[in-house]
């Protein structure tokens, strides 16, 4: 009895076996055909030799598309092209900026520029006294400024020597030349700029704005700030400890020249080969160790202060190890 119920019982599964195995079969019999449609489907429909379709479009419907598609890019193109040209031609104008004075997002009032500044992201001048791997950057910085300014950079036709011409002899369409020997002996390559001594040098110059003209102190009025350095030929140059304390850790300061800007280089009219002109500062016996936190200014009646935005002005700190 129990033989005959295991030999019913393999018979059932084997019959259930058997069952899965037909319909897996049929499966796999009929998966094939529907690909073989769907291939010979999509074949035709990319290309078909009976009506000699591409894409179900004929040769001619392609030449049409793609002419179209040629005609309308190559006339947008065109039209973009002359569109632009007109606009530099006629908007633009290549000698004089379209938005002077006030109507810039300067105001009209030039701001003070520093050197050495290697790192724009910040305004620290950080160095170890004697040691030439921590100020080489700075010293080189000023090198790479002054390069610019060498005599034969500025042996061209279009310099003038404005020394010693009159202001109404001078022609403002050409640049007066930079004697960069007016920016003194104490500060040179030679020297590394005093930074080897703990007497670093720095460079300010006046940013550039077409058509600003300095209206000057006179000696009634001129800022305390210039004592002893004034000129009224002059946009003077002042620099200052923020607080009492970094006035006191900064010590004396020397100026290469004294008087600051010279008048005739301005107005600024995109002369061409123009030099913004420089003014040396060297501080002779600053305090190491110690953040000095230095602010220094342009003084005319039309350069405004402000601490914030450095108009007419810079901030900067310095630091000696």
């Amino acid at each position: 009895m129990a033989k005959m119920d295991r030999s019913k019982s393999l018979s059932e599964s084997e019959t259930d076996l058997l069952m899965a195995s037909t319909d897996t079969l049929v499966i796999k019999k009929g998966l094939p055909e529907e690909i073989k449609h769907d291939i010979r489907k999509f074949s035709k429909f990319v290309w078909n030799p009976e009506k000699e379709y591409f894409l179900k479009r004929s040769d001619k419907d392609w030449a049409r598309i793609l002419l179209f598609y040629f005609s309308f890019f190559a006339g947008l193109a065109a039209f973009t092209a002359v569109t632009f040209a007109l606009y530099l031609e006629v908007y633009i104008d290549k000698n004089h900026p379209r938005w002077q004075g006030k109507e810039t997002l300067l105001l009209g009032w030039p701001s003070l520029g520093l050197r050495p500044m290697p790192d724009f992201h910040t305004t620290m001048i950080r160095f170890e006294q004697g040691r030439a791997h921590s100020y080489k950057p700075f010293s080189d910085h000023i090198q790479a400024v002054l390069d610019q300014y060498e005599n034969q950079a500025q042996e061209s036709e279009a310099f003038i020597d404005c020394t010693n011409l009159a202001e109404k002899d001078r022609n403002k369409g050409k640049a007066c030349r930079f004697q960069i020997d007016s920016l003194g002996k104490n500060c040179t390559w030679q020297r590394d700029y005093g930074y080897d001594d703990g007497k670093p040098c720095i460079l300010l110059k006046l940013t550039k704005i077409f058509g600003w003209e300095p209206e000057l102190y006179d000696e009634t009025d001129a800022p305390p700030q210039l004592a002893g350095r004034f000129s009224p030929e002059h946009i003077g140059v002042s620099c200052e400890g923020e607080n009492p304390i970094d006035e006191e850790n900064m010590g004396p300061l020397v100026y290469f020249p004294q008087e600051g800007f010279p008048r005739y280089y301005y107005p600024y009219l995109n002369q061409e080969g123009y030099r913004a002109p420089l003014v040396m500062v060297q501080f002779v016996r600053p305090t190491n160790g110690i953040v000095i936190n230095v602010w220094c200014k342009a003084w005319a009646r039309n350069i405004k202060h402000h601490r914030y935005d450095n108009m007419g002005s810079i901030h900067f700190e310095m630091l000696i190890d």
